[in-house]
């Protein structure tokens, strides 16, 4: 049987064919990358809205599988309550950045002041004057820095509105036809590449979903479990510390760099002993870790992304250098997407380059899929009747 790539081109070997199919998918990833970078303010509202409909989709599927209840319906409820959850947020932690910023200059005076007591060594050749100069000169440089910070975000609120319209406008209609989108997708796949490409799209499905579904409602758990034991044990800006736990918290072990920040503003924020509040922050911290370990990821987490610690630090960096959030965001869904296909495509062909024994055609080739809808985990669950 003909095969379509031999419609293009003239007679190849099957070696050769490969190796243009190869470069083929190179050559489209290393462009499809250079569009999203270069339309990068257009694709960033549809790749949150798409990322919120692909978290949102089992359940609002199954709420109309097995509930009966509109699609229409659950994806407005779920939408409205996710867009108040968010202004609520947002406006507790506006009003601790600014309270922050205007405290920044006295707590910056409180920790010179501590370390010249303390630590005479380090300030033995400053004079009082000097340490009182050097507290009020670099107070006031944090305080500004955040009274900027929080300016810039401030004078970005025409934006800011725009992607508070234009994300939920298109998560709405990306939920309400999302199963119907993968559908008519899949049917109209070259016939003969549809197996393998079919296997491809899940394996990268169970990379994202994985993380998506996974990483980050844990990250979320734990950021707010961490802000409001800490607000309950009396920690100033607690809710901000738990915004910057749940961020860190993506990175495994870096959720600890949240932690010298709180209890430095349990110390200060004592009233007589500092005893009691510097150990009932770390207590807050030690018990949601294990809640975390012992919980949280076991129950939401069914799957590793196979990422070395190491490994996903330089993806979130590299993901962070070339498209800022959300590149860190797709970072390690991205990375742990390329370690598998690699593992199943890349891997054996550099094997048999080096003369190593290669599996059977057979043991490379991805099972057929049925043409009937996927049943596992990740895939979403399509209504018989849609998408036809």
């Amino acid at each position: 049987m003909t095969r379509p790539l031999d419609r293009y081109l003239p007679p190849l070997s099957d070696q050769g064919r490969r190796w243009v199919r190869f470069g083929g998918v190179i050559v489209a990833a290393v462009l499809l990358g250079w569009l999203l970078l270069v339309l990068r303010p257009v694709v960033t509202p549809v790749a949150v809205a798409f990322a919120i409909a692909y978290i949102l989709n089992p359940p609002v599927t199954w709420l109309e599988q097995r509930r009966r209840i509109p699609r229409a319906v659950s994806i407005s409820v779920g939408l409205i309550v996710l867009g108040l959850l968010a202004l609520l947020g947002g406006f507790a932690l506006t009003v601790q950045l600014i309270d922050l910023a205007g405290s920044a200059d006295a707590y910056f005076r409180a920790a010179v002041d501590y370390v010249h007591q303390r630590l005479p060594a380090l300030t033995a050749r400053l004079e009082p004057a000097d340490v009182a100069a050097l507290a009020q000169q670099h107070g006031l440089t944090l305080g500004r820095a955040l009274f900027a910070l929080l300016g810039g975000i401030l004078s970005n609120v025409g934006s800011l509105l725009t992607l508070a319209v234009l994300v939920p406008t298109f998560a709405f209609y990306f939920l309400l036809r999302f199963n119907e989108i993968i559908v008519l997708i899949r049917d109209h796949l070259p016939a003969d590449y549809r197996p393998t490409i079919v296997h491809v799209v899940r394996t990268i499905d169970s990379s994202i979903a994985n993380f998506f579904r996974g990483r980050l409602t844990v990250c979320l758990i734990v950021g707010l479990l961490n802000g409001l034991g800490w607000l309950l044990v009396g920690v100033k800006y607690s809710l901000l510390l738990g915004a910057l736990l749940g961020v860190l918290n993506l990175v495994p072990f870096l959720s600890i760099l949240a932690l010298p920040p709180a209890l430095l503003l349990a110390y200060f924020g004592a009233e007589g002993s500092w005893v009691m509040p510097v150990v009932a922050t770390m207590g807050v911290y030690l018990a949601v870790q294990a809640i975390e370990s012992f919980v949280l990821t076991p129950l939401i987490e069914s799957k590793s992304s196979g990422l070395h610690p190491i490994t996903t630090v330089i993806a979130l960096l590299v993901g962070g250098q070339l498209a800022g959030l959300l590149g860190m965001l797709l970072a390690i869904p991205i990375a742990s997407t390329l370690k598998s296909l690699a593992g199943q495509y890349l891997l054996p062909e550099i094997r048999r380059l080096a003369g190593w024994p290669t599996p059977t055609p057979e043991a490379q080739e991805p099972p057929a899929e049925p043409e009937s809808e996927a049943t596992d985990d990740h895939a979403p669950q399509v209504p018989a009747e849609s998408g036809r």
